[in-house]
């Protein structure tokens, strides 16, 4: 979106104040600011005199100009993220602050006009009052949970406004000469409550009162919407998904309320995608689809440029898998991949026989054996596919066996993988109207199994920080989610091209990924598949979950069984639960030793701190004599087992 598209459709005849200042504050630009910034900046531009923003050190050049292209001025503080002092050392730059009738204070940290200014303006322009702010927050902060990884980030006030009085009484001084370190958006209500007590009068736009909750922004946005409260506010979707579970807010009805009211979605999920741990994120916007097996949605005047890859050993199920590949509802271009020259041939063959009226080409090609399988097939073996620039979508799917697990794992692994991404012609159109629907959607793949796997709880197989440190070589600094990443486990999705860009900022090699005796990269296979949406995310394209509708009654019965024997032990609840369990940290093999460490942690925290580093000794000590035992008796085995032959 361009900044004159922006501009357009802003009503100039909007209720202004010509004597305001607003001062807007942007908290995180890294290599470019987001684009509902600018929307958010074009909006107020009718209502201000004169509009000042104030960007964290390091904003690159080419940032502020764009920002100078809609506003009077560009401040830049010594801060590298947000500090409520910026507003202090904005305003104190202007030469005559008492020319103004009104001061605002706001900054990033909401979504919207999601209607207009002006109405709430004019409202407020007619109260008696020194101080006014749009939403009040009658109690306290949202709860944080260090324990699980989830902090909220330091966000700019909302929206904070003072009439001349404030300066010319000397209130605004003293606040900040008297300031300690502040809290970011909780300093916000600190601030006010500065002036409530003396002769200043503080009032709001939108008084707790008249909601069913002392913090309606973050308890009851919908109702705040209703009232015509211009604004979201993104702490929303900063919060701890069980948290925001135990007061029902629910984020998926939200962002449909913003839709339905005109807001330009797009613009908030760049923003989310880019700043909100993406398996928190999806479990806060509910965006899991089940979708039907009747084409509902998909515009066939506008069909995708399509790219099947395809990964073969297994030849006994890629029939199968050809056969979906038809489902697909417009034509699309086959590369199938293998280690074989054989079975090469035999896919050739197999192809060449293909009725298939969607089947434009294909192409088979054999690259190495390594342990990459194929995601090195995908990086390496079919780079100059992702980078052509001929596709707008690619089908990234494999028919290989998994000899690690019984027949039925296997069957149903497959199973659920295949019918999640093409069980039907009109399964299929559905899922590609995701993407006609939002250009913002990056890849979309089946949720997490967890039938007959025991992935839940540590989906990340001990390789976060290995794959933190491959994201940050490739310039991803989306936050990484603590618990388990979302991710596409089994290695089949579908997706834009461009999505994968940055996992494509290294040149890859096969042997980048080993042979069966060793590999450059710890896993790397394995890391590239849990950085697949963070790398989208980056770019600001979020992700999506599929089932079909068999599946998600399979998947949510027998996860909800697991769930309710799970909480079985604890009470309250389950964010209380939850933070019990975390808070008495791994629970090992439940070892003496392991009881004992949770014990303390739980019951003892200070204790817990000192005595941590012991019980990691003990514990380490204990696996490494567990496997000394393991390898004695391997060598006793196989020395008995050689004996008679040494006696022959």
């Amino acid at each position: 979106m361009s900044d004159v598209d922006v501009r357009a459709g802003q009503d100039a005849d909007a209720a202004t104040n010509d004597r305001r200042l607003i001062v807007y504050a942007v908290s995180r630009t890294d290599r470019r600011i987001d684009d509902f910034v600018m929307h958010a900046l074009a909006a107020l531009r009718p209502h201000g005199e004169r509009l000042v923003v104030i960007v964290p050190a390091g904003t690159p050049e080419i940032e502020i100009e764009r920002l100078r292209s809609l506003v009077d001025d560009v401040f830049s503080v010594p801060a590298s993220g947000f500090d409520p002092a910026g507003y202090a050392l904005a305003v104190d730059a202007e030469a005559d602050i008492e020319r103004y009738d009104e001061v605002v204070l706001t900054g990033d940290a909401w979504f919207g006009p999601v209607s207009d200014f002006g109405p709430v303006l004019e409202r407020m322009a007619g109260e008696a009052t020194t101080v006014w702010a749009m939403v009040e927050n009658s109690g306290s902060g949202p709860e944080t949970f260090p324990d699980a990884g989830v902090t909220p980030p330091s966000l700019p006030w909302a929206w904070t406004a003072l009439r001349r009085d404030a300066f010319a009484s000397g209130a605004w001084r003293r606040y900040w000469d008297g300031r300690g370190r502040g809290a970011g958006a909780a300093e916000e209500t600190a601030f006010l409550r500065h002036f409530a007590p003396g002769d200043a009068s503080v009032s709001f736009a939108f008084p707790a009162d008249r909601y069913p909750s002392t913090n309606p922004a973050l308890f009851t946005p919908s109702l705040l919407l209703d009232d015509g409260c211009p604004f979201v506010l993104r702490t929303v979707f900063l919060q701890y998904p069980p948290y925001l579970d135990r007061f029902a807010v629910i984020g998926r009805e939200l962002l449909q309320h913003v839709d339905e009211l005109g807001f330009p979605l797009a613009l908030v999920w760049q923003n989310l995608a880019r700043t909100v741990q993406p398996k928190a994120l999806y479990a806060i916007a509910g965006m899991l689809e089940v979708l039907p097996d009747t084409d509902v949605a998909y515009d066939r005047a506008s069909p995708f440029r399509i790219a099947a890859i395809v990964h073969v050993s297994d030849l006994d199920s890629v029939q199968d898998l050809f056969s979906r590949l038809g489902y697909i509802p417009s034509p699309y271009h086959l590369y199938v991949t293998t280690t074989d020259g054989k079975r090469a041939e035999k896919l050739q063959r197999m192809l060449e026989r293909r009725d298939d009226p969607q089947l434009a080409s294909f192409d088979v090609r054999v690259t190495p054996a390594n342990r990459g399988r194929d995601m090195s097939d995908l990086f390496v073996g079919c780079r100059d596919v992702l980078l052509s620039g001929n596709f707008d979508l690619i089908v990234k799917v494999h028919a290989r066996r998994t000899r690690d697990k019984t027949v039925n794992v296997r069957r149903y692994f497959r199973r659920y993988q295949y019918d999640n991404l093409l069980h039907s012609p009109g399964y299929v159109a559905n899922l590609l109207a995701l993407f006609q629907k939002e250009p913002g959607l990056g890849v979309v793949f089946p949720p997490m199994m967890h039938i007959g796997y025991s992935m839940m709880g540590h989906a990340w197989g001990g390789l976060r920080e290995p794959a933190e440190d491959l994201g940050r070589s490739l310039g991803i600094t989306v936050p990484f989610d603590a618990v388990s990443p979302l991710a596409p486990f089994g290695g089949m999705w579908i997706g834009r091209p461009e999505a994968l860009l940055p996992l494509m900022g290294k040149r890859w090699m096969f042997r980048d990924y080993g042979k069966r005796t060793g590999q450059t990269y710890r896993d790397l296979a394995r890391v590239q598949e849990r950085l697949v949406a963070y790398a989208g995310a980056e770019l600001g394209y979020h992700a999506r979950t599929v089932l079909t509708r068999e599946h998600a009654s399979i998947s949510h019965t027998i996860l909800e069984s697991k769930i309710d024997n799970l909480f079985s032990t604890t009470r309250g609840w389950p964010v209380e639960q939850i933070a019990l369990m975390q808070r008495a940290g791994d629970a090992g093999h439940m070892g003496t030793v392991a009881l004992a460490r949770m014990y303390i942690r739980v019951n003892h925290r200070r204790l817990s701190r000192l005595t941590m580093p012991l019980f990691e000794a003990a514990l380490r000590t204990v696996v490494i004599l567990k496997y000394m035992r393991r390898g004695v008796g391997i060598l006793t085995s196989v020395m008995r087992g050689r004996a008679p032959e040494s006696r022959r």
